[in-house]
């Protein structure tokens, strides 16, 4: 039989159950709300239908071609060629996608079993197995890494640690992955994180692994993304429903889970655009990017469904100005409480991010003319001499660094819950742990985690003893603040 003759009869399988009722089948705790009956929702369709046989032919050939690449130049000698700074893009994603892509099986196999149409549910289940596909290749391919860089360990050490960022990415990872019912996983995952965020934000790294001569990650990551592009699309078949019948409860999801994306995207993607990519390699900026590749399609696609820019909208563009910019100087004077290493974005750098960002740049300027004036006044090779001591203060809502509004103007704002303050980085974390509270109100930050004595106060014991990190494996300066366009300050002598 040729396919079209069989498979629409394959994908939908539903049936009318005749001793159990459907809502004890698919009770609404597990399968989400709006809770409809089935007759609402098998109108569900994808538009790129596959078959079990056809996904596994597809997915063979894209492995034969990874192990072949990984034959011809993942190794550590090639690895050796690149740019010191692009490794840290590497670090970076290596440890905070791979296992969240595990989470991501978990929730699409909650669809496989709890989603409302089977056509739904046989999508979700080639999401799972894409999804931990997309686990095991950068575990794979890192860990080849180790032997050059023990920092490259993080790729399965990270969620496993209480790193600040790890604790940060765990709250996102276990609401949107874990515990999120198959109607809240396909909006904030399939239509918001996916469609809005990670699927493009693999074509950015692609052109600047291929820029940089990273060919191992260029095949990695177009590999996912392909996969990617063709899960993404439940969400949009969710979305068309659930508007129909609760058009504010999707627009609420989108509102939460377009700014909860947001925060982790840019630092994983921002850092590696306008920071770790040579400057002779990059095509654009991080704004650019989001203007090119994620706005423009977002906001069609808002158009497309009758749905309203988030309410944040002019804060979130703002941020797009700001916000990476913020968290990489925060981070670069308390690189030891991280995983990766950092570099001083040199004149010619920022001569670049003042044309590609002349309305913010110059706030930061000041910046790192101070760290570039404390690493001419500090002795060669100290890199802990120009680093930050005290504990810094995490938002309540998103776990990270309060780094967003501008050096002139903190966003950083509070709230009261039974009778105890929290502070959060912006409105719009605010207003998302105040719509559901009791959601949030139980997670502790560091700081809190401090104040209870369940962490170290003092920073390197923190380091050490809660964070995980070495001296080994800690982040630094990736030239140890020796630059050759910031010569040593001679005026005490030499040093």
């Amino acid at each position: 039989m040729k396919k079209n003759d069989w498979l629409p009869l394959a994908r939908k399988l539903d049936w009318k159950f005749k001793y159990v009722t459907e809502a004890e089948v698919f009770p609404p705790q597990m399968s989400g709300t709006p809770w409809l009956k089935h007759h609402d929702w098998k109108q569900w369709e994808e538009p790129y239908k596959t078959t079990y046989s056809e996904y596994v032919r597809g997915q063979a050939a894209k492995d034969a071609g990874l192990d072949a690449m990984r034959e011809a130049v993942g190794n550590s000698e090639h690895y050796k060629t690149l740019s010191p700074a692009w490794l840290n893009s590497l670090k970076l994603y290596g440890a905070t996608f791979p296992l969240a892509e595990f989470a991501a099986t978990i929730g699409n196999l909650r669809a496989c079993r709890f989603a409302r149409d089977s056509a739904w549910r046989m999508s979700a289940c080639f999401g799972a197995l894409d999804e931990f596909r997309h686990t095991q290749i950068p575990l794979l391919l890192m860990q080849d890494l180790v032997k050059i860089d023990g920092q490259f360990d993080w790729t399965q050490r990270f969620y496993h640690t209480n790193n600040w960022v790890a604790i940060a990415a765990r709250h996102l990872v276990d609401e949107l992955l874990l515990t999120s019912n198959p109607i809240e996983f396909a909006i904030a995952t399939n239509f918001v994180f996916e469609t809005g965020f990670t699927n493009l934000q693999f074509v950015g790294l692609a052109s600047l692994a291929q820029g940089v001569g990273d060919k191992m990650f260029e095949k990695m990551v177009k590999s996912i993304q392909s996969d990617e592009s063709r899960h993404a699309q439940i969400g949009p078949a969710v979305m068309k429903i659930l508007v129909q019948h609760d058009k504010e409860y999707a627009q609420f999801l989108l509102d939460k889970w377009f700014w909860r994306s947001w925060l982790l995207f840019a630092v994983v993607t921002g850092f590696s655009m306008d920071y770790f990519t040579p400057l002779e390699h990059r095509k654009q900026s991080f704004k650019e990017f989001m203007e090119e590749w994620v706005l423009k399609q977002f906001l069609g696609t808002l158009d497309r469904f009758g749905l309203k820019k988030p309410w944040y909208w002019d804060q979130f563009l703002q941020a797009t100005e700001n916000y990476h910019h913020m968290v990489y100087a925060s981070a670069y004077t308390y690189r030891a409480t991280v995983w990766f290493d950092f570099v001083v974005p040199g004149p010619e750098e920022r001569k670049w991010l003042k044309e590609k960002y002349p309305g913010s740049w110059p706030a930061y300027e000041p910046i790192w003319d101070r760290i570039s004036e404390c690493w001419r006044e500090s002795d060669p090779g100290n890199d802990l001499a120009v680093h930050g001591t005290a504990i810094v203060t995490f938002c309540e809502l998103c776990q990270l660094v309060l780094s967003n509004g501008t050096p002139n103007q903190n966003s950083a704002c509070e709230s009261v819950y039974q009778g105890k303050k929290h502070i959060f980085c912006s409105e719009p974390c605010r207003r998302i742990f105040e719509a559901e509270p009791e959601r949030y109100c139980d997670h502790k930050d560091v700081v809190n985690r401090v104040l209870t004595g369940e962490a170290p106060a003092n920073v390197v014991a923190l380091i050490r003893r809660y964070f995980g990190l070495d001296y080994d494996t800690w982040g630094k300066d990736v030239y140890q603040g020796q630059y050759a366009w910031n010569p040593a300050d001679k005026k005490g002598g030499d040093r």
